[in-house]
């Protein structure tokens, strides 16, 4: 027999929690859990954006960067006559150990040989990071220059590099534009005199 004491005129027993109070608790912890694993889910996905992101940024900084070095001549000839983009699709090496850039489509010809001119521009257009493949193009910014700004025209080309994830289309957080320009050598060189 269970002995059951009185206290202020209730019977208090001492086997423990009753199933009610244990469901009760059990789904009081459900609920705290699953909000807070929305919470996680959500500072998981954007900390993985922003990683993207910030990658991007990076292989256009790198592309710029790359791009600035390039010959002016060559960049200015191509852009005057040919295109006003530099862009690696439908451009590829003849075998997977060749220097040797062919390319389709129009001003194929112009951009093969602009590709085949510059070591590694290809590679440096279609990168490869942590196994995505990502697509940089580069455009000439043609009416850039303000009327004020004209005399610096013949001295400096403004290009404007545009990297995203590849198959991407349209979806801004893995997209971003770095601009800047690609200097003639002659500003480069020191004055004499």
């Amino acid at each position: 027999m269970r002995k059951h004491r009185k206290w202020m005129g209730f019977a208090k027993r001492d086997e423990g929690f009753t199933l009610l109070e244990i469901l009760a608790a059990i789904t009081i912890v459900s609920v705290v859990s699953l909000a807070m694993m929305a919470f996680f889910v959500n500072a998981l996905s954007s900390a993985k954006g922003n990683q993207n992101k910030t990658v991007v940024v990076n292989l256009a900084r790198n592309a710029l960067y790359y791009i600035e070095k390039q010959d002016f001549d060559t960049l200015k000839a191509y852009f005057m006559s040919t295109s006003k983009v530099i862009s690696p699709e439908g451009c590829s090496r003849t075998h997977e150990d060749s220097d040797s850039v062919i390319c389709t489509g129009d001003g194929s010809t112009a951009l093969a040989d602009l590709f085949n001119r510059s070591d590694f521009l290809l590679e440096v257009l279609t990168p490869n990071v942590n196994g995505r493949d990502y697509v940089l193009t580069v455009e000439f910014e043609e009416n850039y220059f303000t009327a004020k700004d004209k005399p610096l025209e013949g001295y400096l080309l403004p290009v404007k590099i545009i990297a995203q994830t590849k198959g991407t289309e349209g979806n801004n957080r893995d997209r971003t534009e770095v601009e800047g320009y690609v200097s003639d050598e002659k500003i480069r060189k020191p004055i004499e005199g």
